[in-house]
């Protein structure tokens, strides 16, 4: 779980642009540029925001001084929520800063410095929206250095709920690899979310055939689908979606090395929504890769005075589902995982 959360985190940090709404004059001498990346998830333990900051050094070539830690991190920052349900102000997060690397979110190579690798994180508790109550959030950076401030805000969204092949009431599931082997993704959408990822996770667990007893799990990954946009932020519209089961095992075959010294046995399979606001959405979508002749892209930030994005998620979790016997055995014979060597028992 902590695994895929950091992969979309991961992804959503690796990206940051200026809105016409917020213009800032990069070119600036010196000019304090914030850099703010966070998501609110009502459904995770922590949540995290990262703030670095960007300048252009007419002395030199920009891109030494980003490996220079003290170049992209502010020395002494407060960074707090205020959380409003239905407008009226209920509380304020304070969120501590921590080191990246200690807790297990290292941070990848590149361009920037990688240590230190400043968070700010809190354990609280984050409301959900609903049909009872409307949930915002209200982000204040305080550069406790120089009194500035840098300020934005985001619904908190809601809870997805699964319809079909699963359920919260009814978590097994069959998937044939057969012609008629399609599948009906049923699913109510969640109030203020603007589109869904959705990923199924296979897990199984491997041994060789001479130690029955030196096992290891590992899993595999369908993205089924991703963008599927809402039809309105107002949420608990069922939408569904058709998809054939056979690609199940086409991404498991290609997925898993064959190895005829081992055996494989189906633990289970889960299915994982990620639930994104409007703000995260255009976000997203923004700073994808041009592939037209026109490369010229808009813009686009919700941070007051800065750059980046503050904005809401919704991973919903529906793990634990029972593998039954007929999808055993489909995984043992189909033609195209029957080179892996997996086991109905």
């Amino acid at each position: 779980m902590i695994h895929t959360r950091n992969i979309l985190l991961l992804i959503v940090l690796s990206l940051f642009a200026a809105s016409c709404d917020n213009e800032i004059d990069v070119t600036a001498e010196w000019k304090e540029i914030p850099v703010v990346y966070g998501l609110i998830d009502p459904a995770a333990q922590y949540n995290y925001i990262r703030v670095n900051r960007v300048y252009l050094n007419e002395e030199g070539d920009a891109r030494s001084f980003a490996k220079v830690a003290d170049s992209i991190n502010f020395d002494q920052l407060s960074v707090s929520l205020t959380e409003y349900i239905d407008g009226v102000e209920r509380n304020t997060i304070q969120f501590e800063k921590v080191l990246g690397d200690t807790i297990g979110l290292p941070k990848d190579d590149g361009l920037f410095a990688t240590t230190p690798n400043i968070l700010y994180r809190s354990d609280y508790d984050f409301l959900a929206s609903d049909f009872r109550q409307t949930v915002r959030y209200e982000l204040l950076i305080l550069n406790e250095e120089s009194g500035k401030i840098y300020r934005s805000e985001t619904l908190s969204p809601g809870f997805a709920e699964a319809k079909t092949p699963i359920r919260r009431t009814r978590k097994s599931i069959n998937i044939s690899d057969g012609e008629n082997s399609n599948i009906a993704i049923t699913y109510i959408e969640g109030i203020y979310v603007r589109s869904y990822d959705l990923v199924v996770r296979f897990r199984y667990e491997e041994f060789p055939k001479s130690d029955t007893f030196d096992k290891h799990i590992d899993s595999v990954d369908w993205v089924v689908f991703t963008d599927k946009e809402t039809k309105r932020l107002t949420g608990y519209v069922e939408k569904s979606v058709i998809v054939d089961g056979a690609v199940f095992y086409q991404i498991v075959g290609a997925s898993i090395e064959e190895d005829t010294t081992v055996l494989r046995r189906p633990l289970d399979m889960a299915f994982i929504y990620y639930g994104a606001t409007e703000d995260l959405y255009t976000y997203i979508n923004v700073n994808k890769p041009s592939i037209g002749i026109v490369q010229k892209k808009p813009e686009f930030t919700n941070i007051e005075n800065g750059l980046g994005v503050f904005a809401g998620r919704y991973v919903n979790w529906y793990d634990d589902i029972y593998i039954r016997p007929e999808m055993r055995f489909t995984l043992a014979g189909s033609q195209y995982t029957k080179h892996l060597n997996f086991v109905t028992n």
